[in-house]
């Protein structure tokens, strides 16, 4: 005891102890985030809300795009502005790649207050997403949601049931010391989740080993980012792939498109694709493969469908009126758009009195393949068919939705 008691009151001891405190408290005021890897999910979130602040100052939109990558990557806000110009109106999109719901209102909460006149949020969606809602924080969501106000993201993962423990169900009630354990191994999992979200050292601890091992591209990014090639743009980001799934032409259903695109196929990449292009459209079929085709009432969508009520409400709360757009899918997966997964959307959305516009089927009935990069996301070609045809119903339909 002597010797614990030496150890603890020796000044050495709290040498290190001091040293991880202050490279705490600098990560918590943001010291890290200029470095993070390029393209990570915290450095994507943290990069566009940062760049829709930035560009607030010249473009302060009257229209909002939320939603995922669909978003992200299938709308042109260039295409969408040129002409909105014919009705005095302006458009940004705050769509994230990979984003749950609770991080879109995340980033929404995030940028709502440096703008001063939107009227109107778009909220692309996919038919399949109340089917496949996560019960458990994955660490992407994890990632982005950490990025914002953190003791606002743990509350929120309360608020929608992120905290749901499974208990085991066979518990031998005469062994105390073996249920004790299944509890605590079940509820360790969350406090692990709250740890990653509150300490810095923990959310960045990967990606900051991958950044002392090989720092070179880190600081070539953020010198070309921040100085050489800052965006100007008013989007973060616009779509500019042209690889296209009917490159693989003719794939006949999702088997085939595994077996076309798969690691194991050694035909040569048609010239138009690339290696990445053939993986992406893999994982994308083959994710295809495994996503469920029921079409009724979940858990899941009682998960989704309250946590799109809460992300509307805090929406309405600001004045602004939001529409759900049905982004547009592949012909290989039709089974998985039907039109009892429709209904069931038209149905939980006239319940929440918001409107749906269907553009589901825009490339149904073309060349399906040219418009995809691969399974889920549109090319270039695809996002200016997609914002064109969105382009026709904001025309046709913002007098009545935007009201000044």
């Amino acid at each position: 005891m002597n010797d614990f008691h030496k150890f603890y009151k020796d000044k050495r001891f709290y040498v290190p102890v001091l040293v991880l405190i202050i490279f705490e408290i600098l990560l918590q005021l943001g010291f890290y985030k200029p470095f993070l890897k390029k393209n990570s999910y915290a450095a994507n979130v943290n990069r566009i809300a940062n760049h829709v602040i930035k560009m607030s100052k010249v473009h302060d939109p009257d229209i909002l795009v939320l939603g995922t990558s669909v978003a992200y990557q299938g709308l042109s806000v260039t295409m969408l502005n040129d002409k909105l110009k014919t009705k005095g109106l302006k458009l940004q999109s705050i769509a994230v790649p990979g984003s749950e719901l609770i991080t879109q209102q995340q980033v929404f909460e995030e940028v709502i207050p440096h703008f001063k006149k939107p009227k109107l949020l778009l909220h692309v969606v996919e038919v399949t997403m109340p089917w496949v809602a996560q019960e458990n924080l994955m660490l992407p969501t994890l990632a982005m949601i950490a990025e914002f106000d953190r003791v606002d993201a743990i509350r929120k993962i309360y608020q929608q049931d992120y905290d749901l423990i499974e208990y085991p169900t066979s518990m031998n009630i005469y062994n105390f010391k073996d249920n004790w354990k299944k509890f605590m191994d079940s509820f360790s999992l969350k406090v692990e989740d709250i740890s990653y979200i509150l300490i810095r050292s923990i959310a960045y601890r990967r990606d900051m080993r991958e950044f002392i091992i090989s720092p070179g591209p880190r600081f070539r990014y953020m010198f070309k980012h921040y100085y050489t090639e800052p965006n100007l743009d008013i989007p973060d980001y616009e779509n500019e792939y042209t690889e296209k799934i009917s490159s693989y032409f003719p794939i006949q259903d999702l088997d085939d498109c595994k077996v076309k695109t798969g690691p194991a196929n050694t035909d040569p990449i048609p010239p138009d694709s690339s290696p990445e292009h053939k993986k992406a459209l893999f994982d994308t079929c083959s994710l295809a493969l495994v996503t469920t085709v029921e079409a009724n009432e979940t858990y899941r969508t009682q998960l989704y469908f309250k946590r799109l009520k809460l992300l509307y409400d805090e929406i309405q709360k600001h004045g602004i009126k939001t529409v759900v757009v049905m982004a547009p899918y592949s012909s290989l997966l039709s089974h998985l758009g039907g039109k009892e997964r429709l209904a069931f959307w038209a149905k939980k959305l006239e319940e929440m009195n918001i409107p749906l516009v269907n553009l589901q089927f825009i490339t149904h009935g073309k060349n399906n393949g040219d418009y995809y990069y691969d399974l889920i996301h549109l090319n270039k070609h695809g996002k200016e068919l997609f914002s064109n045809e969105l382009n026709n119903v904001l025309l046709e339909n913002v007098d009545t939705w935007v009201k000044k």
